[in-house]
């Protein structure tokens, strides 16, 4: 009985967070499914006797209600109200606003819309800076989109507005709620580590105190991504362990209650600061019951404490809040490590004859030392084994194989769930889990320190002296993190249809080893193969991959939407299609390749296209601008250009843009082939001679003197009904004509 909370928590949220994801109606068949096993556990004497099933089976039932009536209960009628229309808006800013690229964020509050008091959340997106502060009042006229971002619909946001000219009026507020002074105060801790470390230190401490990356530079964030240890830059339930953890040891002394209380604040002062994160929130609740059990003298089960916070999590938030995945994430890795760490440490451990298995326990061995000498005794016990160099490395690789079981038990249910989401992995993460735990862990105790004793200006010194082995950390960790994201096979992207043909292949494997008389020992060989195949198969991809050399021209309608596919990585070249048509392109590169090495803005609509996606979904490296007013200049990211420039994106890759008119034309050497790019708009005449000839032409509609062109291939970006007459009338000038209005055009340039 002791796991009855534990089953019943996690089948609940289990099968919340899985609904969020899933359609409705395969919703109402695994509620129909829950209702039918509830029915017949109940039923069944065997099974009515154990009470955990038809428990489980109900809370599965209950959450496909919850989901069900929370989306047309509640979340419905926002969409059908305000759902893709035009309202005007007064609303709070409820949080501190964030940039990312381009893009200004702010996270609204509704008080207001269309002079009907309303309490609902709202994301404002826009390319202007506000200077709002937490508890500005924001009254603004726009469209609001139904967004369809699981990301935001997790966090309770259903209604975006996105309209790039919104014209938008800020008035300071009258009171300041009590979660402003959290925000001030994180802004403080902020200050601390910004005016004693060096810019990436102080990125680097702010994430893994607070959760704070967006000072963290692109190549850094994407370091940490590829070594496969992001989850050390957010603030993750381990984090928030750590520090409670240190704090009850430093209040041990302390009356338990008076502890208790003073962790309480702690807890929830912490979780404010670090902006009510769901998986702080998932890790308060879990330290609260375990701290509660420690004062009443009760032995705490942590099992129990995560069944419990699978039940409250979506209380606290919202049922839709189930599906964040950084709370899923958390939750998984923790249910992981309470389930399985101590089952597979014993196999990673090494052991002597006597079957001991020595680790290095400092503390341990500091207290005996003291009780001894306090004691008058030998400070050496004679049964203690004498100091041998294999007993020296039998402890150093248990303490390594310590961290070992943690990574690997929480990566048993959390890689799965990574590689399903994200459709991508890193195969260093346990090196990077070895190598960075303890440096993260310290970060985040000196980085606390710091920002305590530095405002305190009696103890503003002693901050001081602790920033220099702070920054000593940060610097190692981030040379390490740099070393082991650089590692060849590190880090693999997979496609939507692998990842699903290899979910199917191990549900199946795995069903054939229960359903096989129950031999869950063979599990683990079901794992194996699994491992194998995912392995296999995207090591054949990368081999394929490293030989991949084309020129993609993507179908969009009217217009041009072209980039080089160069080993897996792409290079953006010319984006000037119509915006409607690249909202499905977008997202389409999102998920074949995640990211851009380097763009090509050729004129000034194309710099709002890329100011309209450029986000955290689809990272672009670098930009190549033509900025005629020079505007960008100084902008992160952004290489501007005013005039006839020379580029060398690659070693294989160099691009020569030609201002011709307030044009630029684009002429690209790419491996053994020369590309030139003819912009819509821009008369032939006016490109130079020495560019009019090339081994394939790109064009975004057949246009007149297109005889000045020489070249072998012509490829024309059209979906017109006239295509195919246009193709037919061309073949005799050129060697081969390629036209978009059947799909993609890929060109082999090697």
């Amino acid at each position: 009985m002791k796991r009855l909370l534990a089953q019943i928590g996690i089948t609940y949220f289990s099968v919340l967070a899985a609904a969020f994801y899933l359609p409705v109606h395969v919703v109402y068949v695994i509620g129909g499914i829950a209702a039918v096993l509830t029915i017949l556990f109940c039923i069944i004497s065997k099974t009515r006797k154990t009470f955990f099933l038809p428990l489980m089976a109900l809370a599965a039932l209950i959450a496909c209600i919850v989901h069900i009536g929370y989306g047309y209960l509640a979340v419905q009628p926002i969409i059908d109200t305000y759902g893709n229309e035009q309202h005007s808006v007064k609303a709070v800013l409820t949080e501190e606003p964030y940039q990312s690229y381009s893009k200004h964020y702010y996270r609204l509050k509704t008080q207001e819309i269309d002079g009907e008091k309303t309490d609902i959340r709202l994301l404002l997106k826009t390319p202007t800076d506000l200077k709002a502060e937490p508890d500005d009042i924001l009254t603004f006229t726009s469209q609001l989109k139904v967004t369809d971002n699981q990301y935001y619909r997790a966090k309770g946001y259903y209604l975006v507005s996105d309209d790039y000219d919104t014209v938008i009026d800020t008035e300071s507020p009258q009171n300041h709620s009590l979660y402003y002074h959290a925000i001030q105060l994180r802004r403080l801790m902020r200050q601390s580590l910004d005016t004693l470390l060096p810019p990436d230190c102080a990125a680097l401490c702010r994430a893994v105190l607070i959760g704070d990356k967006y000072a963290m530079s692109l190549d850094t964030r994407n370091h940490f991504r590829y070594a496969g240890a992001s989850y050390f830059i957010v603030v993750s339930g381990m984090h928030f362990a750590v520090v409670i953890l240190l704090l009850f040891r430093l209040m041990k002394r302390l009356n338990r209650w008076v502890r208790f209380v003073l962790i309480m604040g702690f807890i929830l002062l912490y979780a404010a600061v670090t902006g009510f994160q769901s998986s702080v929130l998932r890790a308060g609740i879990m330290m609260t019951f375990t701290v509660f059990g420690m004062t009443i003298r009760r032995q705490p089960y942590p099992l129990n404490h995560l069944g419990l916070a699978g039940i409250i999590m979506p209380l606290m938030v919202s049922p839709y809040g189930a599906g964040d995945i950084g709370l899923i994430l958390s939750f998984y890795a923790t249910m992981g490590i309470l389930l399985w760490a101590n089952q597979i440490l014993p196999k990673l451990c090494l052991k002597t004859k006597t079957g001991y298995m020595p680790f290095f326990r400092i503390r341990e061995k500091l207290h005996r030392y003291t009780d001894r000498k306090r004691d008058g005794l030998p400070l050496k016990e004679e049964s203690e084994h004498p100091f041998s160099f294999s007993i020296l490395l039998m402890k150093l690789w248990n303490s390594v194989a310590a961290l070992l079981a943690v990574s690997l038990a929480a990566n048993i249910l959390v890689f799965p769930i990574s590689v399903f989401v994200f459709r991508e992995f890193s195969l260093v993460t346990l090196l990077s889990a070895i190598l960075l735990y303890a440096e993260i862990y310290l970060i985040l105790v000196l980085s606390l320190a710091v920002c305590i004793l530095y405002p305190l200006g009696f103890l503003r010194y002693l901050a001081i002296l602790i920033a220099y082995p702070l920054m000593w950390l940060c610097q190692l960790v981030l040379w390490l993190v740099d070393g082991i994201a650089s590692l060849p096979f590190a880090f693999f992207r997979v496609s939507q249809t692998f990842v699903f043909v290899w979910l199917a292949v191990t549900v199946f494997l795995g069903m054939v080893v229960i359903l096989y008389r129950n031999h869950y020992r063979y599990l683990k060989y079901a794992a194996l193969c699994s491992a194998i195949i995912l392995l296999g198969g995207c090591l054949v991809h990368q081999l394929l991959q490293m030989n991949v050399f084309t020129l993609e021209v993507y179908s969009c309608g009217n217009g041009i939407c072209a980039g080089i596919n160069k080993g897996g990585k792409l290079y953006l070249l010319q984006m000037d299609a119509n915006t409607k048509e690249l909202y499905s392109l977008w997202d389409q590169l999102s998920n074949r390749y995640g990211s851009a090495e380097v763009a090509l803005c050729c004129n000034e609509n194309e710099i709002k296209h890329f100011q309209l996606y450029r986000d955290d979904e689809f990272a672009i490296s670098t930009l190549l601008l033509y900025d005629k007013k020079q505007e960008y200049t100084d902008v992160e990211n952004i290489v501007s250009f005013d005039k006839d420039s020379n580029f060398a994106v690659d070693d294989e890759i160099t691009i020569r843009v030609s201002v011709v008119n307030g044009f630029t034309v684009p002429y690209i050497k790419a491996g053994d082939r020369n590309i030139l790019i003819v912009p819509s708009g821009c008369e032939l005449d006016d490109i130079p001679k020495d560019m009019r000839t090339a081994d394939v032409i790109l064009l975004s509609h057949a246009i007149k003197g297109m005889e000045q062109l020489r070249c072998e291939d012509m490829i024309i970006s059209e979906n017109s009904d006239l295509a195919p007459l246009t193709a037919n009338a061309l073949k005799e000038s050129y060697q081969h004509v390629y036209m978009t209005d059947q799909g993609d055009v890929r060109y082999r340039l090697r």
